[in-house]
Parts: C-alpha cells; structure tokens; sequence
C-alpha cells in the first residue's frame, strides 16, 4: 500500500527508466577501426550474453588501442581497470592485465552484423572486409595482435596466426594470400591446435610492411627476425645482371630456379623483382 500511495503522491516510479545510449549513424559505416574491433573479436576479444563487450591483455598498447577504436567508432566510454594477479605455484610470474569493456546492446547488435558469432569455433571472415585492402589489412592486425606469435627456428624465422577454428584459418590463408601475396601454409602449435604458418623472407616482409602489429613486443620481433635473414651479395650484382634474372623471371621461370642458376639467394630475385617494379611505376 505504501508503494502505491509513494507512486500516486509523490515522484517515485514502479519502475526504473532505463536510458538506451543512441550510437552515431556512422557508426554503420566498415571503418579501418571497426574492421580491428571485428579482428580482435575473432581472436582476445569476447562478446557476453549481457551485451557486454570487452578485451582483458598483458599489452597496455594492445588495450588502449582496441579501446580507442571502440570509442572513436561508436562514441561511447568504455570502462577500464587493471588487474594483478597474485604468484601461485601454476603462476610464478603474473604479468598485469588490461581490460576494457563496454555493455551496450545496440554496439553488440551491430557488431554481430559481421559474424553471428566470435567465438573461437564459430567465428568467420567476414565478407565485408574484403571490399578494402585497408580495411583487410586492420582486420588481420586486430586478429594477429590477438593470436599471433613470431619465432626463430635454427636459420629461419615465421609467424604463426593460432586458432582452433580451422575452416575460419583456411579462409583467412586465402585473404592472405588473395589479398596481399602472403603465402603460407596450415600446420599445428605442437599441441593440436590449427596454425597458419608463414616463413618465407618476402612473405615476412610484406607483412610487416602492409599489416603490422600493434602489440610492441611482436613486432619489435617481426623486425628483428627479418633482419636475422641472411642478405649478403645483393648491392655486388650489376644491372645487367639483375636485368638477365628479371627477363627469365618474365619467361616463367621461378625465383628459386633463378637462383640456383646465379648461385645466389632466392632473397636476392625477390629483392631485385621489387625494385626493377618500384622504378617502373
């Protein structure tokens, strides 16, 4: 009776008025952020039934960045704390986690638009992000920022892109490939777990060069493990020379063929393929 005579003589209401946050008609645009908040989803990040969206990482750029992007695309504040685990006898050395979150429906609405589902079994490449090689190149970074990992193997060095979603692997080789002359090919972590492994010098390159990583730590060692490469004898051959290797290049042949024609790297016919490219456009 008390709550009915406070509803009728007074400004309290049955119910709380619940203030939906509008999002910019903008927002439905495929942004370069938006296509990196869609990459981390389908790696770090997680979508909850409570509409919440978030992203919890040892990388402070990684976070700030995924945060940036949410809040430039969709013009919203996304929470933030820190947590620091304690040492136990599975951690002996917690590193802090980052995390951001967000709970809004109508971002989440939008953002499932892409794929009806991001996690780790379900998730897809989305056939938007195909329409752009800028927009390709933010989703793989916000996908290899998440699941990437550099490694040095005794004379080479290779990026391996881990998912347990293999059909969802398959499809991001061919955008690698199709898009950016990435070429790779699916092995497994050791452990079962699907990988896309890339090693060949060029390949390393171009992606460095065309995708990149924001997360410091991995690319600071895609830099390192190009310049582990071994590119001795590319500034000794004459241009003549270089020229013979591009015409037989133009004839068909392959670069390592060419290579073990010339007694050289097939870096070198890569390298000389580049530039004679580059000083003719």
């Amino acid at each position: 009776m008390g709550a009915i005579e406070g509803w009728l003589y007074s400004r309290k209401r049955p119910f709380k008025e619940v203030i939906i946050k509008q999002i910019p008609i903008s927002s439905k645009e495929l942004t370069p952020e938006k296509s990196y908040i869609i990459g981390v989803l389908c790696g770090d990040g997680w979508i909850s039934t409570n509409y919440r969206i978030g992203l919890s990482v040892c990388d402070k750029e990684f976070a700030d960045y995924f945060q940036y992007c949410i809040e430039k695309v969709y013009a919203v504040k996304c929470s933030r704390s820190i947590r620091t685990r304690k040492k136990n006898n599975f951690t002996k050395n917690p590193k802090t986690q980052y995390i951001v979150s967000l709970c809004s429906k109508l971002v989440v609405k939008d953002l499932q638009k892409y794929s009806k589902s991001f996690k780790t079994f379900k998730w897809a490449v989305p056939e938007q992000i195909k329409n752009s090689k800028e927009i390709t190149a933010e989703f793989i970074k916000g996908f290899a920022d998440s699941e990437a990992h550099v490694r040095f193997r005794k004379g080479h060095s290779e990026i391996n892109l881990c998912s347990g979603n293999l059909l969802a692997l398959k499809q991001l080789k061919n955008l690698l490939e199709n898009t950016f002359q990435i070429y790779s090919y699916l092995g497994d972590n050791g452990q079962g777990v699907p990988v896309i492994v890339i090693t060949r010098y060029v390949c390393l390159n171009r992606f460095y060069n065309k995708i990149g990583l924001i997360v410091k730590r991995k690319q600071i060692a895609l830099k390192n493990a190009l310049s582990s490469y071994k590119r001795k004898g590319i500034r000794r051959y004459s241009t003549e020379f270089k020229i013979r290797a591009i015409d037989m290049l133009k004839n068909g042949m392959k670069h390592r063929e060419i290579a073990k024609l010339f007694g050289t790297s097939h870096s070198n016919i890569y390298d000389w393929e580049k530039q004679f490219s580059n000083s003719s456009t």
